[in-house]
């Protein structure tokens, strides 16, 4: 089997991200140019439609060690910036104490932006679960558990989130007493790394697009044979064993 130069980085020009896409089409190419019979044989290249099936694909991603620069999280702090959302003023002019209504709802908004460095995608496609901080997750910004990466480049979540203030103030007697609403803006930058394991089958459906996109044949693979026929899956970073391990 003739092997081709294949170029297998991200088609956004992030040359640390592995295209596994371009990966499946080099290989099925392949196969079909070494099983292909007469009749296929005839059929001019550029007619030819690659479509891969990635159902049958497993991408299981584990659990994401953070860091601040290569500094362990748990190791560092970050102060809080205090923002003022609303403030009022009670004066009592009597000589007995009052009471007030310190009432007001309002709604914050948080976002949360992830983009990988290095690591697979397919195309200009990711299909990575990144599990949320636990300091993200604790401070109830309206953030789950998950943050879903579903492209190449920036990957942008905003939450927002409506609460209220229902209290009472009391001011003493020839007294001016200011109420402020105070909430915590706070900022996190992570680094993270995480190793997602790819197992399964991907199916390859060939086409004849000059004869009304008609079936020519099925290639079909297991996805730790395809990656462990890449000459240089290694210095990709890939871990071939009885499944794909790619450590990010």
């Amino acid at each position: 089997m003739s092997s081709e130069p294949l170029n297998v980085t991200g088609t956004t020009g992030t040359k640390d991200l592995v295209d596994l896409e371009a990966i499946i089409l080099n290989w099925a190419k392949q196969i079909f140019e070494v099983t292909k019979t007469r009749d296929e044989a005839k059929i001019n290249k550029k007619h030819l439609q690659y479509t891969i099936n990635w159902s049958h694909m497993f991408n299981e991603c584990l659990e994401p060690h953070y860091s601040i620069y290569g500094v362990d999280m748990n190791s560092t702090k970050q102060s809080k910036c205090e923002q003022v959302l609303f403030k009022s003023t009670f004066t009592n002019t009597t000589e007995r104490e009052q009471e007030y209504s310190f009432k007001t709802e309002r709604a914050t908004r948080s976002a949360v932006t992830v983009a990988v460095e290095k690591g697979v995608c397919r195309g200009v496609d990711m299909e990575l679960k990144l599990k949320t901080p636990c300091e993200i997750v604790e401070a109830n910004a309206g953030f789950h558990n998950e943050v879903s990466v579903v492209h190449v480049g920036e990957n942008t979540v905003e939450e927002e989130l409506t609460w209220g203030v229902d209290s009472t103030v009391r001011v003493p007697p020839m007294c001016e007493t200011i109420a402020q609403l105070v909430i915590l803006e706070d900022q996190h930058a992570r680094n993270f790394s995480m190793e997602c394991r790819l197992s399964g089958r991907v199916i390859v459906t060939v086409t004849n697009l000059k004869d009304n996109n008609s079936l020519v044949t099925i290639v079909e693979g297991k996805i730790a044979d395809i990656i462990r026929g890449v000459p240089n899956c290694s210095a990709l970073g890939f871990i071939v064993k009885n499944d794909v391990s790619w450590l990010l």
